[in-house]
């Protein structure tokens, strides 16, 4: 739970995320939960992941993060991305194939990276999108398909942010459109909904926010629903 910038877990331990009002986040954020725990960045952009003991610190100077199925990312300010965890399915996107305890740099000029089952992509700041790991449905789009893909290489380009389910990928374009590509919507990227300011993807289901505030889902492809207000 977060109240008033602090960040309270159900074990009672608390953090500050905020030393004022408004969080120092660039880009991504502030929290987010996977496998491994939870990472959360705070007012300063200390980076900070928990799970059953107590926070530690893993980084500083980051302005994003995910928790992957196996594998964990941030992204620095200067853009660099770095990876720990699982490698198997190509997670680290450098080439290797053997898990590592440490956090080490494998892409740069990143400003946002999501991750979900065995793989990872990550927006660069000329907005092309990027990717490496398991693909087996085509959330890579045709990068590694049928297999993996062990090294970041481009699946789409022209995007402002990013989402990654289990078997699909998302983008919002500078022009508010949203594509997504991968099981349900096809190998090559498709154009889903225009004016839209959020998304996000889980195992099979994506969500999207438009500019007139409404909120539209999408099971495993086919056409979205219009969800009702609350």
């Amino acid at each position: 739970m977060r109240r008033r910038g602090v960040l309270c877990l159900l074990s009672g331990t608390c953090i500050s995320l905020s030393s004022s009002p408004t969080p120092a986040v660039a880009s991504g954020p502030a929290f987010a939960a996977g496998e491994s725990g939870w990472f959360a960045i705070d007012g300063s952009r200390q980076l900070w992941h928990g799970a059953q003991a107590a926070p530690q610190r893993v980084a500083g100077d980051v302005v994003a993060a995910c928790i992957g199925d196996g594998a964990d990312y941030y992204v620095r300010s200067d853009g660099t991305l770095w990876v720990k965890g699982l490698a198997h399915r190509g997670q680290y996107g450098d080439g290797r194939l053997a898990a590592g305890s440490d956090f080490i740099t494998t892409a740069g000029e990143a400003v946002a990276v999501k991750a979900h089952t065995g793989h990872a992509i990550y927006l660069r700041g000329d907005g092309v999108v990027l990717g490496t790991g398991g693909n087996r449905y085509g959330q890579l789009s045709s990068h590694g398909l049928g297999d993996k893909a062990d090294r970041w290489g481009p699946i789409f380009d022209g995007a402002r942010a990013i989402a990654t389910g289990s078997r699909h990928s998302l983008a919002i374009r500078y022009d508010a459109r949203m594509w997504g590509w991968g099981a349900g919507f096809g190998i090559e990227p498709r154009m889903l909904l225009e004016a839209v300011l959020a998304t996000a993807a889980g195992h099979s289901a994506t969500l999207a926010l438009d500019a007139k505030g409404a909120l539209w889902q999408w099971d495993g492809g086919g056409a979205p629903r219009r969800l009702p207000r609350q």
